[in-house]
Formats: structure tokens, C-alpha cells, sequence
């Protein structure tokens, strides 16, 4: 399953309430049920009323109600993560997450009793397979598994978890292993918890590991994944040096490629017993529910699984270092560098400090990362961030160079940054500025169900109170400047690792290669009694609220051609303000970069360095972004300081202060990030390749400004543009809590604008290619795994066909019980990540777009495209998974809600599409007339017999290119031709 590590790595920041401004008495409080029957513990003080229950059997539930839509949030967790795998099979833990969506003795099987026989058979020749090491007894032992697997399958029935979870209305099916945990996790209707309930008690009952060698080949492709991902190798090198004895240094997530290739089944499950018991794990149910039924349903499905004793977790003590390491590590993507200091552990007093010191020297506005490195282009980027686990903790900083600067130069201005904290050379308002945006941040994310499901997760991963967490903003206004640099000096000591990524191709990468798999059978049509069940038994219904955008949205007008459109925030008191303009670089080619500008100088009253301050001391983000065809500029924070973030935004607007060698700067990074695009494999692949596999030689992306002629281009230019922004007809959005009258009211008093606003400048427009046969794309890119995508244009806008477009998305190739997913994955192992969609456009005036995407090894990529072209001529027809997709769609619209500021956004896609109402309800009223025969005939009409233009990313000398000229014509691109720009030559960078 797809690893959230982002989510691990910055949910340090989460869910709070405005009270917290305040100084508060957090107490932990012990409550019994009216009944007797349930005890819970709680917070005095938490806004969130969280409660805390242990079931008989150590089983924790942690309970916390939010209404705000009919969904909840549920993670099922145990505190068992790649640091428990057997140091002999690395990787099992994520081996074991993957094989619980496989189904039981009681789902996922037509008969178990065959099955099993059958089953065991292939867990005892993996067992033999492991021991054996002749390459030909292996490969005769590997063909034994796979014939026996191919007689199994025909007992299995995939995806049933997934058809099932898809009938509740779950939109997010998924897990993740990391360090200290396996997390499982959907997000389910309220009306659906006792399914919901049903349906994990029995997941968690007795697990089958049926299917696995295909799972297994997915398992590989996520490996080849990784060892294409430069930052993937930064991130392990830095642990291998940093923890040389915990596990969190000794093995990887997902495994060694030995013990890849010699998995045992008998060790999952030892693992499965071993771990995944009561007192070990935890349900957390954020969302739409009353806590005291929640319980009660909770422990009449989980209160009877016996407990054990938990396994002892100790590791050797890491010797501390007095001296710096550096490593060099090398992939074909851009240069970087990255510095990893040893920091306590979650639980440890000192903490806080640790956060409070990473925001003071990053926080993206004014840490002094920021503003001496960022903002004053020292550097092309630089970061940090604290990563605190269990039983150790990181902080982590990384950086990009500019063009002829070394990585070593980059690491030491990023050191020193942090000797500017050892001797106390920093305002000792940062501080304070510091813990009030670290409150707003909690404030923002107190209405999300999810994040405040993953904070609490969190939490209980590493055995942190919610009492501590609540009381931490607090404590954190205690600390003095004395502290941070006492923090400081004891803990930033030249005992860090550098680790410099070079560019350059990685002879030393050893990838898992193809074993032959036989496709398996995925029996589409059946269902096992335990299915039938789930989705014979009616659930209440659940009443869908739309979209009224006369009603939702208030409407203003401060003068003609200048409206403002207003949603009233009742929930708290943040608010949200854009001005926005639909013009974009299609109109202005300069207008990105004077956008970009704005970010790097001052206005004649008021420094760069002054006004970053300024936003961050008033706890306010001042964002800008300009695409091809619009402009955002906006404010979000506390609406108590409305007035005076609005006022220091139009200084900025009106009196941009021309600065030619900021724009120099600016304009040697730009040339540097230019340079660096062409090595990034992601936005060759899925930005400049896909536009001209869209709009071919002639695009967006390739129609640039050239580098010489960046070079000429004065401040003043620049500055001009800004200036000229507020003078084109606009809108202004505002969520918040003020009145729309107040709102027009003061605008008309600090938006000045020219009496008559001007029409925005003629659009340059790209015409989108039409294919008449298949072709394909092709740029070179040294990688392990291959990329390709299909793409073709279709008939233009109409809103008629939306019901129907959502129909064929979720029923062909929209999640892991589509017919793409379970042909392409389940049954033939092609690819760890595959999906097809026909896409709405943007705008009324352009067509729809069908899609097909694989990812796959490049020596399966002939087979892949075999499987891709079978699937776009012949679609698989499944009455009853049809029958599970139409009513996925309906409870998704049944409980979606639509609010705060995205109603403006979701009214101004309307417009743009030419719709005058929420067109969900069109979906949402047609769904249940739908057949599977109007699937497959919308499946005729747009994809099949149908000429492709395909892109495909992938190493010349690892893809069979006279193979690939069977499935198109093949046109291989260079860099230029689809950035449309020269990369300029240089030394390359040195570490």
C-alpha cells in the first residue's frame, strides 16, 4: 500500500481551538458510563472532548466527535513497524500489510477447504525456495509456485475487501508501515460504522495470504520505485548513519532485495500472532458519531479478541559521536544536500524546544533559514524539519545549490544559520511569532476529521498523552531565548551526517528482476457469503445536501468589473481572502515570474525582510500563484488582524520597489531550476512530457521566455506588471467571520482602484492534439521502472455526459476493485501503480480526455502495453461489481459536503464549465439508471478501436525499443523539444 510518510513526517502540527491563546489547566479526568459498563478518560480544557477507552482485553479506542460531514475517519493501528521485523526478513511487516486486503477463511474465497490445501502446498515450497540456492532448483521451485498459485486462484475471489469497503462508500481505502506502526485506514459514511466494524473484526480475525505471489511482484515494484527516488536514498543513508544500532538504521521499511526475493509465509504469520493483538493496537473514530453508541459497537465487535503478552522492543543504545560523517550518494535528478542531527525522542521534556527551535530556523516565511538563505537567494532552496520517533528523533535540513556553488557551500550556510542559534544572534521575537503561527496551524486544523485522526494516531504510536500534546503550546510559551540557545549548544555539535546526492547514473543500483508469473484467475463475478451479507444489510440513509450557489455564496460589488463574493465562517475566527484574476502567463508571459518577484523584494517604506516579518509576527500567510490562466493573491490567518495584513498587502501592490539585483538573483535561479527540471524524472514525465503529448511541439510549457532573453529583463518591468494588477477587471473572495457589508465597505476604502478596469489581454491559445494513430513519446531517462501514459482527446464539454463519465471511472479504472486495477495488478502483477479516467475539462470550449497509466519495470513494459490494449478493446463485465460502484458513488455524494471557502472555488469551476448549479445533483438523480451496457457502450464510443498518443519516461538500454514499435510509432523527443529551452552547460556540482 501507498506509504503516507508525508503525513508522518509534518503531522507535528495539528488540531487546536482558539482557547488556546490563553493559559489553560489541562488535567487528565477519569468518567464511567451511566451503566457502569464503560470507562473512559478525557481532558479538562480540550476543545475536542476526546475520550481515551481500554476495552477488557487492552484494546484502545480513542474516540472524538466532529459534524461537520456525515463521514468518519477510521485508523486501526498496531505498534508493530519495520523496526520489529526479524533482522533475518526485513520488510515483513510491509510483506503483512499488504496481505491483509486479501481477505479470510470467510471473504475472498469460493471454497476454503480447496483452497487451503492448496495454500499450504505453496507456503511450504517458499520455505524450500528460501533455503535453496542452485539458481536452476530455484527457478524449477519458482515454476511450482507459480502453477499451484494459478490452480489457488481459481478458489479466490479478489478484491472482496475492496467491493466491500466500496459498498459501505469508503473513499480511503489504504495503509501504511513506517517505523513503529502498521496503520490501516478508510473513511467511511457515519451511517456505515456498524459494517464498518463487522467488517475489520473479521479482517483481523484470521488473515489468508492467498494471491501472494502477485502481491509479491507489487512488493518489487514499490522496491524499483524507491531505488529511482533520490531522495529515498538521502533518507536512508541518513538513518543507516545516524541510528548504527537501532533498527530505525539497520533495515528499511520495505526491505534488502535478498529478502525480497526469499519471503516466507510461515514468518508473516508469526509476525501476524506476534503482534497484531488487542493490548498492542488501537481504533481511533474521528468524525460524525455519538461516542457513548460508538463504544458500545466497538466492543461488541473487538471486546472478545483474546489478548497475549506484548512482545519486550529493545535495541542497543546509540554510542553518542563526536565527529561529523558525510556520504555521497548518486541518482540521475537534481543535486542536493541534506544534514540529519540526532534529537530526543517524542516523549522527551526537551521536545518542544526541538519544534520551537526547527520553526525559528525554518517556518517558510521568516526563520532565519528563510530570510538569510531563501529570501536573500543564497541559496536555489533550503528547509528543516523536526522528525521525532519513539525512541530517537532527527532534525533535518536540506538544500538545493545555485548554479556553481557547492554542495559544501550550501551545508555550511545552512550551519551556519544554526550557529546564529548557539550564540543567540536572532530576534528574540521569533519566538514568540513562532509559537502564535504554531497555534494558528493547530486552529486550522481543528475541523478536520483526518488530522485530528492522525495526530491521535500519532500519539498512540509512541505512548504520548493527549495531556502532554494539549499542554505543549503552553509549556512552549515558557521557553526563553537562554533556553533555545542552551538547547542549541547541547544538541547541534559537529557530531551531524551530510549527505550529498549527486547526479549521475548509480551503477552500483540492483534492481528485483521479473520472475515469470502466470496471470491468476480474480473470479469477478463471484461473491462469498460474507460479501452477500455486508451488502444485503440496508443501512439508514444518509440525505445528500448540494451546492446552492445563490444562496451559499453572498454577493457583492465594491464597483463594475470588481465583485465580491462572500461565505460566512460560523466556525471559528480565521478568515481566508483572494483576489483573483483570470489572466495567467497565456496572457502575460512575464506575469509568473513578476508573481515570483514579488516573493524577494519591498516597497519603498518597507524592506523584503520587514514585511515577511510583519505577516509572520501577525500570524498571516500572504500566498501568490499565477498558472496559464489565472492569479491567486491571498491572505489567510486570524481575522483580528484583518485590517492590518490587508493594508500591508495592498502596500505591497501599490509600491513594489524595483531591486535589479534581487531580479538577477531571481533570474540565476530560475536559469539553475530550469537546468535541474530537465534531471527530475517527475516533471519531465508529468509536466513537460505531457504537454506535448496534449498539445505537441506547440505548448504552454515549452513556449518560454528564453534564458538569454531572462537575462535582459529589468526590475522595472517587472514591478510595472505587479503595479498594473489591481487596474484588470477582478474578484475578491472572503471567508470569514465578517459581515458582506462590512467587508464591501472596507474594501471600498483600501482597494483603490482606476475608475474603469481593463479587460484582461488577449489569451494566447493551444490547440489540443487530435491522434490518428498510435504514437509514442519517448524520452530517455535513466531508471529502473519504466513510465508510460495514454492520452487521447475527445468530444468537447457536455454536462449530459457527467453522470456517465463518473460511472466509467469508478466501474473501469477508478480504485483497487476497478477492472484495470485487478487485471493489470491483481492477475497479471504488471504494475505496482495503474489507473484509467476520462477527464472533464476546465473550461465549456475544450474537450474531455481519456487516460490510461501504468507504471511498471521496464522489462515487463511489453507485456504491460499487451494487457493496456486488451483492456481498451475489450472491457470485463461484472453486473455485481457495477451494482457495488453505482452505490460507492451514490453514498460518496450522499456525505460529501462542500463548504467553507470551496464553495467560491466549486461556483467558479461551475462558471468556467458553463454549469448554473451543483452537478453532482444531475450524477447523483441519473446513477441508478445506468446500466453496465451503458458502461460498455461509452467504453465503444471513446476507447475502443481508437488511435492513442502516448509518453513514455524509461532507460534506452533497459526497454526493448524495437519491441515497443509494435504498439505505435515511435518519436524519440530531447530535453529541448518538450522544455523548450537549452540546458546551459556547467562543471556540475561538487559535494
Amino acid at each position: 500500500m501507498k506509504r503516507l510518510n508525508c503525513i508522518l513526517l509534518f503531522l507535528s502540527l495539528s488540531f487546536f481551538s482558539l482557547n488556546l491563546f490563553c493559559q489553560n489547566s489541562y488535567q487528565v479526568t477519569s468518567n464511567t458510563s451511566k451503566d457502569g459498563k464503560y470507562h473512559w478518560t478525557e481532558v479538562t480544557n480540550d476543545p475536542s472532548h476526546t475520550r481515551f477507552y481500554t476495552l477488557a482485553n487492552g484494546f484502545q479506542v480513542i474516540l472524538t466527535e466532529n459534524h461537520n460531514e456525515p463521514r468518519i475517519m477510521c485508523l486501526i493501528t498496531t505498534k508493530a513497524g519495520s523496526k520489529n521485523d526479524p533482522p533475518s526478513h526485513t520488510g515483513l511487516a510491509h510483506y503483512l500489510e499488504h496481505m491483509l486486503f486479501k481477505g479470510t477463511d470467510q471473504f475472498g474465497t469460493l471454497d476454503y477447504t480447496q483452497e487451503k490445501m492448496l495454500l499450504d502446498q505453496i507456503e511450504n515450497l517458499y520455505e524450500v525456495y528460501n533455503s535453496t540456492q542452485d539458481q536452476q532448483q530455484r527457478k524449477s521451485i519458482y515454476h511450482k509456485i507459480d502453477s499451484i498459485s494459478g490452480v489457488a486462484s481459481k478458489f479466490a475471489i479478489a478484491n472482496e475487501y475492496d467491493k466491500m469497503l466500496g459498498n459501505i462508500g469508503s473513499n480511503m481505502t489504504n495503509a501504511f508501515t513506517s517505523f513503529e506502526n502498521t496503520t490501516y485506514m478508510e473513511n467511511i459514511p457515519s451511517n456505515n460504522l456498524n459494517k464498518f466494524l463487522e467488517i475489520q473484526k473479521e479482517r483481523f480475525r484470521n488473515p489468508v495470504l492467498r494471491l501472494f505471489h502477485t502481491e509479491l511482484e507489487a512488493v518489487y515494484e514499490e522496491k524499483n520505485i524507491s531505488l529511482d527516488n533520490g531522495s529515498n536514498k538521502i533518507f536512508e543513508t541518513m538513518f543507516a548513519s545516524l541510528f548504527k544500532h537501532h533498527p530505525y538504521g539497520t533495515q528499511t521499511t520495505i526491505g534488502t532485495i535478498e529478502h525480497l526475493k526469499n519471503p516466507s509465509l510461515k514468518e508473516i504469520q508469526k509476525y501476524f500472532y506476534k503482534y497484531y493483538i488487542p493490548n498492542n493496537m488501537s481504533m481511533i473514530l474521528s468524525g460524525d458519531f455519538q461516542m457513548d453508541q460508538a463504544i458500545t459497537l466497538v466492543d461488541q465487535y473487538f471486546g472478545d479478541w483474546a489478548s497475549k503478552e506484548i512482545p519486550d522492543f529493545s535495541y542497543i543504545p546509540e554510542v553518542p559521536r563526536t565527529t561529523i560523517e558525510e556520504y555521497n550518494v548518486t541518482s540521475p535528478d537534481e543535486e542536493s544536500m541534506a544534514i540529519g542531527f540526532l534529537m530526543p525522542n517524542q516523549n522527551d521534556k526537551e521536545a518542544i524546544v526541538a519544534d520551537l527551535v526547527s520553526s525559528i530556523l525554518y517556518n517558510g516565511k521568516s526563520g532565519l533559514i528563510d530570510k538569510n538563505l531563501v529570501k536573500n537567494q543564497k541559496v536555489l532552496s533550503a528547509f528543516g524539519f523536526t522528525y521525532l520517533l519513539k525512541d530517537y528523533g532527527m532534525m533535518y535540513f536540506g538544500g538545493n545549490p545555485l548554479e556553481n556553488q557547492s554542495l559544501k557551500e550550501v551545508k555550511n550556510l545552512v550551519i551556519e544559520q544554526i550557529e546564529h542559534i548557539k550564540m543567540g544572534n536572532f530576534d528574540e521575537d521569533l519566538i514568540k511569532a513562532s509559537i502564535n503561527n504554531l497555534k494558528v496551524q493547530r486552529i486550522k486544523e481543528q475541523e478536520s476529521a483526518t488530522n485530528m485522526a492522525f495526530v491521535l494516531n500519532d500519539l498512540f504510536t509512541v505512548n504520548r498523552s493527549w495531556e502532554n500534546y494539549l499542554s505543549s503550546m503552553d509549556d512552549m510559551n515558557k521557553i526563553t531565548k537562554k533556553d533555545v540557545i542552551q538547547f542549541a549548544n547541547k544538541w547541534f555539535k559537529n557530531n551531524y551526517t551530510v549527505v550529498y546526492k549527486l547526479t549521475g547514473n548509480d551503477t552500483t543500483v540492483q534492481k528485483v528482476d521479473k520472475p515469470t508469473i502466470t496471470p491468476v484467475s480474480v473470479n469477478r463475478e463471484s461473491q462469498s457469503p460474507f460479501l452477500k451479507k455486508i451488502i444485503d444489510n440496508p443501512s439508514p440513509a444518509i440525505k445528500p445536501v448540494f451546492v446552492d450557489y445563490k444562496k451559499d455564496i453572498k454577493f457583492g460589488e465594491i464597483k463594475k468589473d470588481l465583485p465580491v463574493w462572500m461565505v460566512p465562517n460560523t466556525r471559528n475566527k480565521l478568515f481566508e481572502l483572494y483576489y483573483v484574476l483570470d489572466m495567467g502567463s497565456n496572457h502575460n508571459q512575464l506575469l509568473p515570474l513578476a508573481i515570483e518577484y514579488l516573493k524577494f523584494i519591498g516597497t519603498s517604506k518597507k524592506t523584503n525582510e520587514q514585511i515577511n516579518k510583519d505577516f509572520y509576527n501577525l500570524a498571516v500567510n500572504f500566498n501568490m500563484y499565477s498558472s496559464k490562466d489565472q492569479t491567486y493573491i491571498g491572505l489567510s490567518g486570524l481575522d483580528e488582524n484583518f485590517d492590518a495584513a490587508v493594508q500591508l498587502m495592498e502596500e505591497i501592490l501599490n509600491d513594489p520597489k524595483p531591486d535589479q539585483k534581487a531580479l538577477d538573483e531571481l533570474i540565476k535561479s530560475k536559469i539553475k531550476s530550469r537546468n535541474d527540471a530537465t534531471l527530475n524524472k517527475d516533471i519531465i514525465f508529468y509536466d513537460a512530457l505531457d504537454e506535448y503529448l496534449r498539445y505537441g511541439k506547440n505548448n504552454s510549457y515549452n513556449n518560454v521566455i528564453s534564458n538569454q532573453k531572462l537575462k535582459t529583463i529589468k526590475a522595472n518591468e517587472l514591478t510595472s506588471i505587479i503595479k498594473s494588477l489591481k487596474s484588470y477587471k477582478h474578484r475578491i473572495y472572503y471567508y470569514g467571520p465578517r459581515s458582506l457589508n462590512t467587508v464591501v465597505r472596507d474594501f471600498k476604502k483600501s482597494h483603490k482602484t482606476p475608475e474603469i478596469l481593463k479587460n484582461y489581454p488577449v489569451e494566447k491559445k493551444y490547440q489540443m492534439q487530435v491522434p490518428k494513430e498510435n504514437t509514442i513519446y519517448f524520452v530517455n531517462y535513466d531508471m529502473v521502472q519504466a513510465e508510460i501514459q495514454l492520452n487521447r482527446s475527445d468530444k468537447k464539454f457536455d454536462s449530459k455526459l457527467l453522470p456517465y463519465v463518473k460511472a466509467f471511472n469508478e466501474y473501469y479504472g477508478g480504485g483497487m476493485a476497478s477492472v484495470v486495477f485487478q487485471d493489470i495488478r491483481e492477475s497479471k502483477a504488471l504494475a505496482y501503480s495503474t489507473y484509467a479516467s476520462f477527464v472533464s475539462p476546465d473550461k465549456k470550449e475544450d474537450p474531455y480526455e481519456a487516460t490510461f497509466y501504468v507504471g511498471t519495470q521496464a522489462d515487463k513494459l511489453g507485456d504491460a502495453l499487451t494487457a493496456v490494449n486488451h483492456l481498451l478493446n475489450e472491457m470485463p463485465e461484472s453486473e455485481k461489481n457495477w451494482e457495488i460502484g453505482k452505490k460507492s458513488i451514490k453514498q460518496g455524494i450522499e456525505t460529501k459536503r462542500i463548504s467553507k471557502s470551496q464553495i467560491m472555488f466549486k461556483y467558479e469551476q461551475a462558471l468556467r464549465l458553463g454549469l448554473k448549479e451543483d452537478s453532482r445533483i444531475e450524477t447523483y438523480n441519473q446513477i441508478d439508471q445506468i446500466s453496465l451496457n451503458d458502461i460498455k457502450q461509452f467504453h465503444k464510443e471513446h476507447l475502443k478501436d481508437k488511435p492513442w498518443n502516448m509518453k513514455l519516461l524509461g532507460s534506452k538500454d533497459k526497454i526493448n525499443m524495437e519491441e515497443l514499435k509494435k504498439y505505435g510509432k515511435v518519436v524519440e523527443l530531447s530535453l529541448k523539444d518538450i522544455f523548450g529551452y537549452d540546458v546551459e552547460k556547467t562543471d556540475g556540482v561538487k559535494p
